[in-house]
């Protein structure tokens, strides 16, 4: 993936993920529900005579929705969040790089959060505190395997760091999961 070039010469990535797919639900259905009326209509108004102005305004609102949700999935493909063996960083943004980060040694709490849907979906919620002021990386939503992301950052934090990372820079974690009831892996 595309950190590489936000590391320190000494820093290993532990890991790497994208948002959950979760977040791209909303503007895909609604684009996907956009084409369908304006297709909608279309089929309908065609056949009477004076209708092509409604026609090209339905059909320039759906090009519009579906523009944005191309636009999402874009913003949603190039953003990335990762852990490494000393800090956490969230790389974001198309046209313009924002890089927000939070030193491992820094971190005094971690609140971690499933809802029901994230625990049928795969998702969960991440809350860094560091001590003193507001950070520009806190809330991380919408992680997958966010049993993993959890335990990782977890273990980082308080046990003194690289000594635990093998050759690979990647923990073995024993993959239990939070909750009773089944995820859907998609």
């Amino acid at each position: 993936m595309t950190s590489s070039r936000y590391l320190s010469h000494d820093e290993r990535v532990v890991i790497e993920v994208r948002r959950h797919f979760v977040n791209l639900l909303g503007s895909g259905l609604t684009a996907l529900a956009a084409v369908f009326v304006a297709g909608t209509i279309g089929w309908i108004t065609t056949p009477t005579e004076g209708t092509a102005w409604l026609d090209t305004l339905v059909g320039v609102v759906a090009l519009f929705v579906a523009a944005r949700f191309g636009w999402r999935l874009w913003q949603w493909w190039v953003d990335r969040i990762v852990v490494t063996d000393q800090r956490i960083f969230e790389v974001s943004g198309v046209l313009t790089r924002k890089v927000a980060s939070m030193p491992l040694s820094r971190v005094t709490d971690m609140t971690y959060r499933r809802s029901l849907g994230g625990r049928i979906l795969g998702y969960g919620d991440l809350i860094v505190e560091s001590a003193g002021q507001d950070q520009a990386l806190s809330r991380i939503e919408h992680l997958p395997e966010p049993d993993r992301f959890y335990r990782t950052i977890t273990a980082l934090v308080t046990s003194g760091l690289p000594s635990l990372l093998p050759d690979d820079g990647e923990l073995s974690l024993d993959e239990d999961d939070t909750g009773p009831l089944p995820r859907i892996v998609v």
